[in-house]
């Protein structure tokens, strides 16, 4: 299996470019985000690399991360989600971005993309948002959220999502940190959350 690519950048397009690997020219389908985050022309680049295979046609894509080429192949295992389209995507979010959408069931800005249509968003978070995995995005909200200084708001959200609450309930019911209350400790920010949660 073709893992990735190392070569001379020869020519980039608008959403293609040509690594020279020995004599070979090889064309590389690649996201604007990857596109725009490659170094100039002549130069060396490795990009990770995933060949498609669509009836009688050949593609092959290029990530400059690894976890974008991850994505890529998860989005493409939605049904109805092609490369190409799977590629728009990654176009206009970047794989942190997207894990929020469909974490977040952000329907709205997937219709937003080109193909991407309201029964196609739906259709990616359903299979989707337990792919991408609630832990890992909490993960990050609280590695975020610390370098922000509101850590205690965010053990209280890590604590509704452990109890079974989607991550857009906790959010809503977690209040932010009141300035008259600096001392106020994540147990009783929870506490505070579960009593809003039990009036809904």
């Amino acid at each position: 299996m073709l893992e990735f690519l190392q070569g001379e950048l020869l020519s980039k397009s608008t959403n293609s470019v040509v690594v020279k690997v020995g004599g070979w020219g090889c064309r590389l389908y690649v996201s604007a985000l990857t596109l725009g985050g490659l170094p100039s022309l002549n130069e060396i680049v490795t990009l990770y690399t995933h060949l498609s295979f669509r009836e009688d046609q050949f593609s092959l894509f290029g990530f400059q991360k690894s976890e974008e080429k991850d994505t890529f192949i998860t989005l493409t295992s939605v049904s109805g989600i092609g490369p190409k389209l799977a590629l728009s995507i990654l176009s206009k979010y970047s794989v942190p971005d997207l894990k929020r959408v469909i974490v977040l069931e952000d329907t709205t800005a997937l219709v937003g993309i080109s193909g991407v249509g309201k029964k196609t968003a739906d259709r990616i978070i359903l299979e989707l948002k337990d792919k991408i995995g609630k832990q890992e995005f909490v993960d990050f909200t609280l590695t975020q959220e610390k370098k922000e200084g509101i850590d205690v708001r965010s053990e209280a959200v890590a604590g509704l999502l452990s109890l079974g609450y989607s991550l857009m309930e906790a959010q809503k019911a977690v209040p932010y940190q009141d300035p008259a209350e600096p001392n106020i400790t994540a147990e009783e920010m929870l506490r505070k959350a579960l009593r809003q949660l039990a009036k809904y």
